[in-house]
């Protein structure tokens, strides 16, 4: 159990009448002014261990619970901590062996805690696996969650899930205790949410032992295997024309290699090929439904000469790429210029009053405490950021007109989604959707962990 921020082994021991903690707790606990209610106790051996007081301790379970303990501190015995008879006896509390779990209600709450126990031959006995904290699931998605198990830190163990979890799957797999916690992979079968309540039980926890044999389905982490898979991609070997100015990043030789011969097999994909990357192959282009609305037209901004020539350039340039292309109806709005946060200025329109008449798209975006839950554990974070993202999707056909902006030259309109746009986010979410599940606004994330 979790001692002032540090993991501390308790033992519950139903033979010794009273709650009792050697010497070394009372750093961890507030002395009470009260009586104990014995001067001594039995120690092994029969040795009389002399009470010197009551201490309170607060003890913290997986479930982020915190339980309030009275405990004799005992001469003699240094940093043991049994809970006795009389804690269990207070609370009402009952020992479930088939699962491994003391359970009782304090109040309106369910108080449960993970034990662990031994066979006769010294080996760990199988125990539940619950839910710690609550989690919500997005539609067709894939996380990671953390579950309570009764193992010690690093023991690995046989994760095997209940069938009664409605449509979020559990994948049966081995994974390593830490700190009373283990990670296991969730997926959400259903197009809506889900989800799964804090202490749900989800399954059960086999610790593994020397008479098992671990079987390794697909191996994808193995280091060896995945060099193997990435020589038989392609050409791995034929250095990149600029491999000395490539950062990689990782300092690890083996992931360098790795990574390296990755970028050798797909180095087309690092290779320039303008300034607009190709229209996603999906079939997903952006509408703007605006109904019965007037064109709208406003006047063209007064820029400063600086401005007029970054304009000119981005226009040439977008033009040349074919993002843009020549307009000649009835909308027109003012360019913007704005600068990016790699110090990039972007080339955009001022839409506010296009989206003022836009009916709104609700296809929903992620949202941000469920992102961060999927980033909990991980130790490492990569993004790959797309280049020019929304410029991958078609404006639809009919609705280029509403896009057009003025400058000095004239009247031009786009033909890829510009950034601005009230549904533009919509939009490529349901682009990155139809390509990852869980990804998300331009930049995909890897987790390992």
């Amino acid at each position: 159990m979790e001692v002032n921020g540090a993991s501390r082994r308790v033992k519950l021991d139903s033979c010794a009448r009273y709650t009792i903690a050697g010497t070394e707790w009372m750093a961890h606990g507030d002395k009470q002014a009260v009586d104990a209610p014995v001067d001594y106790v039995e120690g092994i051996g029969g040795f009389l261990l002399d009470v010197l007081g009551v201490w309170r301790f607060k003890l913290g379970t997986v479930f982020n619970e915190v339980i309030e303990v009275d405990a004799c501190v005992v001469s003699g015995c240094s940093d043991e901590f049994l809970l006795g008879v009389d804690f269990m006896r207070a609370r009402g509390a009952t020992m479930d062996f088939d699962r491994n779990e003391v359970r009782y209600v304090d109040g309106e709450r369910a108080v449960g805690i993970p034990f662990r126990t031994h066979d006769d031959a010294g080996g760990a006995r199988v125990a539940a696996v619950r839910m710690v904290g609550r989690t919500r699931f997005t539609g067709n998605a894939v996380k990671p969650v953390e579950v309570s198990v009764a193992a010690e830190d690093g023991e690995r163990g046989l994760f095997v899930p209940t069938s009664n979890t409605g449509s979020v799957l559990l994948a049966a797999t081995v994974t390593t205790a830490r700190n009373g916690r283990a990670w296991v992979p969730v997926i959400n079968t259903n197009n809506g949410s889900a989800r799964l309540p804090n202490k749900k039980e989800l399954g059960t926890w086999i610790p593994v032992d020397d008479d098992m044999q671990i079987l390794s389905m697909s191996g994808e982490l193995d280091a060896q295997r995945v060099s193997e898979w990435v020589d038989g991609l392609g050409d791995s070997t034929t250095p990149l024309d600029d491999e000395d100015e490539v950062h990689i990043g990782v300092d690890e030789p083996n992931a360098r290699v790795l990574v390296t011969k990755l970028l050798r097999v797909y180095r087309k994909l690092t290779v320039s090929t303008g300034d607009c990357p190709p229209a996603t192959a999906l079939d997903i282009s952006h509408h703007i439904d605006t109904g019965d609305s007037a064109p709208i037209m406003l006047k063209r901004r007064r820029q400063a000469h600086s401005e007029d020539q970054i304009i000119d350039a981005n226009v040439d340039k977008t033009l040349n790429a074919g993002v843009i292309e020549e307009g000649n109806g009835a909308w027109g709005f003012p360019v913007v210029l704005v600068r990016k946060k790699d110090g990039e200025v972007r080339f955009c329109a001022d839409y506010r009053a296009l989206n003022k008449v836009t009916k709104k798209d609700v296809y929903p975006l992620p949202r941000i405490d469920e992102t961060l839950e999927a980033l909990g554990g991980a130790l490492l974070f990569t993004t790959l950021d797309l280049r020019a993202g929304y410029w991958q999707i078609r404006v639809a056909p009919d609705d280029r007109d509403n896009t057009a902006f003025t400058t000095k030259r004239g009247l031009d309109r786009f033909v890829r989604m510009p950034f601005g746009l009230t549904n533009a986010p919509s939009t490529f979410q349901r682009m990155m959707n139809g390509v990852f599940a869980w990804s998300d606004l331009g930049d995909l994330p890897s987790l390992p962990r």
